[in-house]
């Protein structure tokens, strides 16, 4: 089962059944043979919530404001990923009814996210509905104010770019201020992705940012230390020393070594690879390591993953394993090839290794 099936005929029907109960002229059974035509088994998760959408406005009322009334009713029967279509409604069909639309994507966004839909109404009413971001960041509700933050998003996955915060993230560090010391988990993820997105185009607005919250509370360091990821995998001086990792540890360290239990792995399964690593001197130590994945065309796109932090005493080897799982995933294919493995102190390479990564197929016929 795929995302897209979260659209299920079940799911239609209940919407469709919903909606009628709350206005009587809706016809269910129209409703889901509109939707589910020929095209609609090839159709991604966000196509069928915009066949979806389209639908539901053929049969709810022409005017915006009873149309919103009634999505209003129906949101809290709905809650997850595929309640985003009540919210996308909106930002299709309200965008000449500002108002209204910001009252009802208030209250959708409780039940699933209006994350996306917000942003249409930050492109063309951009400074009113700063505003009201900035007012939703002092909501009591946390699923109000974690839209806040993540409606504002620059580089938002799924959602269209913001081009405006992209350029100038003001109005976006703004509410960011306001929620730092947020107490909602919720909202403090939102907040630290937020600050990775604007770090893409503005590293050093985001590290005078971090600089200037660093240590005032616990949960506000877990949210900079997420916010910072990108530039702390770039090895940005400043993020490093910011987090108390010396740059040059990379330089210092010995009896490196880096050692997979064999050179050669098929797709689908499993390399266990070996390390150690030895401080002179007691220091902090992040620990990763970089797989250099082979693309269909034969160039290779590197991956930073996170072994541990630990605080390495001087003259100690430490030693330990960590897993490739050689899965493919829907965000991430694999093709044979020599994939370069490296061990990674402080965000800089200290050894390499090279496991050819191959078919089980070819495996056998060898």
């Amino acid at each position: 089962m795929g995302l897209k099936d979260l659209y299920s005929p079940q799911f239609l029907t209940n919407l469709g059944t919903q909606l009628h109960q709350v206005a009587p002229t809706f016809d269910v059974t129209r409703f889901c043979q509109a939707c589910l035509t020929e095209a609609w088994s090839d159709l991604k998760l966000m196509e069928r919530r915009d066949v979806i959408t389209t639908q539901m406005h053929a049969q709810l009322p022409a005017s915006f404001s009873q149309a919103a009334a009634i999505l209003r009713q129906v949101g809290p029967n709905f809650i997850g990923l595929a309640a985003v279509c009540l919210p996308n409604y909106v930002a299709v069909y309200g965008l000449d009814h500002w108002q209204v639309a910001m009252t009802t994507l208030a209250v959708l966004t409780k039940y699933s996210s209006a994350e996306f839909a917000i942003r249409p109404f930050l492109k063309r009413y951009p400074i009113a509905t700063a505003q009201q971001m900035q007012a939703w960041a002092q909501s009591a509700d946390a699923d109000v104010r974690r839209l806040a933050s993540e409606g504002m998003r620059p580089r938002l996955p799924w959602g269209t770019r913001l081009p405006q915060y992209m350029a100038d993230p003001t109005p976006v560090l703004a509410v960011l201020h306001q929620l730092f010391f947020d107490k909602s988990d919720y909202v403090q993820k939102s907040v630290a992705n937020n600050l990775n997105d604007i770090s893409k185009d503005h590293p050093g607005v985001v590290i005078a940012f971090a600089q200037q919250y660093w240590s005032q509370a616990k949960s506000g360091d877990w949210i900079l230390r997420r916010g910072l990821r990108t530039l702390f995998k770039q090895g940005n001086p400043a993020v490093l020393a910011l987090l108390g990792y010396d740059i040059t540890a990379a330089e210092k360290v010995t009896g490196v070594t880096l050692q997979p239990e064999s050179d050669v792995a098929v797709i689908g399964g499993l390399t266990t690879v070996a390390y150690t690593v030895r401080a002179p001197e007691t220091m902090p130590v992040y620990l990763g390591y970089r797989v250099g994945y082979v693309r269909q065309n034969g160039t290779t796109t590197a991956k930073d993953f996170f072994v541990k932090r630990t605080t390495l005493p001087a003259g100690q080897l430490l030693q330990g394993v960590f897993k490739l799982k050689w899965q493919q995933l829907t965000t991430r294919r694999l093709y044979p090839g020599a994939h370069r493995v490296a061990l990674l102190v402080n965000t800089r390479v200290v050894a390499e290794s090279r496991i050819t990564l191959e078919w089980l197929s070819t495996i056998n016929n060898n």
